[in-house]
């Protein structure tokens, strides 16, 4: 196979890292849940200080565990009481109102702005403590500290990780004037709070793309006349770019260990995936064909790559195999299938299927090639899988505005994510960050 050599370009780019927290936070709002859901009672948390804290971690609790939809949070207002320690819980009250688990939370102020916080879960129909968490926290650190017990809250009910804790990234669009954008690429909570700039441009952003690590993002940003991939790093705002004499590079997809970046690279506006190596810095072409090939995505074992290809004549998606060089289709239905995404288990792929003049996010299972169309909303674009498999990220349009959305890998869970700045588009999921 024919090896190209590529240059990775290693800069800072100060006028492109903005302060932290420049825009408005995400907005969630539940649409569909399950029909049955998990009654669960959060008790308003006791604090023992004088001063109000800038975050309530009941609440934090409460939205994330509304949000998946499996779970029926009681309102506080209707408690027969508001238990702050193990001796106060009395089962039975919790029953007559028919809830199935109790959080409470203990809190008091320390020295150095830090806080002592013991949180416990009840289990009301067996009647025992599920767990109980004491632990020093930092008042800055009470938004991750709500995502931390949620996890485990969510974990020790439905026996699967929680992903309150990780993050998304995504692009915003904001016009200044006729044909005039400002495109920053943001990075927020999982719930779209503590938004953050980390990199903006006049010209648009797209393909984003987290490292394995969650260490870093990589995009492609059109520079005058081309696109370049750019990769950076969160913790620093080091920033590298793959640059390609034969044309434009986009689409970048990192391999599992690090080690390789699948990407989109044109010579003579035929688009081929290319594989680049961090450690050699150079790059191999794998396809070869006089169509468009594009959207490159590694399988959690970095064995396979998927992509979208028009050599069957529309877009469809394919796998191809680093071990043989050969490409096998995998969409027959709908008359396009694009941007395909493994789970992190590589049980099913998620992508965006055109039917009927609509475009939807749909699965496949990758052992029975079963097809399932999962949203009922149009235009649907840039499908990415939570680490625990069980919701997804996109971004669609409502009311001509560009907006992002979550839905359950089964298709009984949609959230809508809206902002109050231009539009969201081009979502990407972390994975587990610690």
């Amino acid at each position: 196979m024919k090896r190209i050599t590529a240059t990775l370009k290693v800069f800072l780019i100060a006028c492109s890292l903005i302060s932290p927290f420049a825009l408005a936070d995400l907005d969630i709002v539940v649409t569909k849940g399950y029909d049955s859901q998990t009654k669960i009672a959060v008790v308003p948390f006791y604090w023992g200080g004088s001063s109000t804290l800038p975050e309530r971690v009941d609440n934090i609790i409460v939205s994330n565990l509304t949000r998946t939809g499996r779970f029926e949070p009681m309102d506080a207002g209707k408690m027969l009481s508001q238990p702050s320690t193990e001796e106060a819980v009395y089962y039975r009250d919790w029953r007559l109102l028919s809830q199935e688990y109790v959080v409470i939370g203990h809190m008091e102020p320390l020295a150095g702005n830090r806080v002592k916080a013991e949180v416990a879960l009840f289990d009301v129909v067996k009647s025992k403590r599920v767990f109980k968490v004491s632990q020093e926290i930092g008042v800055s650190q009470l938004r991750d500290f709500g995502h931390s017990l949620s996890d485990l809250i969510y974990e020790r009910i439905t026996g699967v990780r929680g992903v309150f804790s990780t993050r998304i990234a995504f692009v915003t669009r904001d016009a200044k004037g006729a044909d005039n954008f400002e495109y920053r690429l943001q990075v927020a909570d999982a719930d779209g709070q503590r938004a953050r700039t980390v990199y903006k441009s006049s010209e648009p952003i797209i393909s984003v793309t987290w490292s394995h690590d969650g260490k870093k993002v990589a995009f492609a940003n059109k520079v005058g006349d081309r696109w370049k991939i750019f990769i950076q790093e969160l913790s620093t705002g080091r920033i590298s770019s793959i640059s390609d004499a034969r044309g434009y590079t986009s689409a970048p997809s990192f391999s599992a260990d690090g080690r390789y970046l699948a990407y989109v690279s044109s010579e003579k506006n035929s688009p081929e995936i290319y594989l680049y190596d961090f450690q050699t810095g150079s790059s191999k072409r794998l396809t070869r064909n006089t169509y468009i090939d594009t959207e490159p995505s590694f399988s959690p074992d970095s064995n396979y790559i998927v992509y979208t290809s028009e050599k069957g004549g529309r877009p469809q998606i394919y796998q191809y195999s680093l071990a043989t060089g050969r490409s096998e289709r995998l969409t027959f239905e709908g008359s396009q299938n694009l941007r395909a995404r493994y789970s992190s288990d590589g049980k099913y792929l998620v992508f965006i299927q055109l039917r009927e003049g609509r475009f939807h996010v749909a699965s496949m299972d990758m052992a029975t090639k079963d097809i399932r169309v999962l949203t009922e909303t149009n235009l649907d674009e840039s499908p990415s899988i939570a680490p625990n498999g069980t919701m997804l990220i996109y971004s669609t349009q409502q009311g001509n505005k560009g907006i992002l959305a979550w839905v359950s890998l089964d298709g009984q869970v949609t959230n809508q994510m809206a902002s109050n700045f231009g539009d969201v588009i081009e979502p990407a999921w972390s994975p587990y960050l610690n």
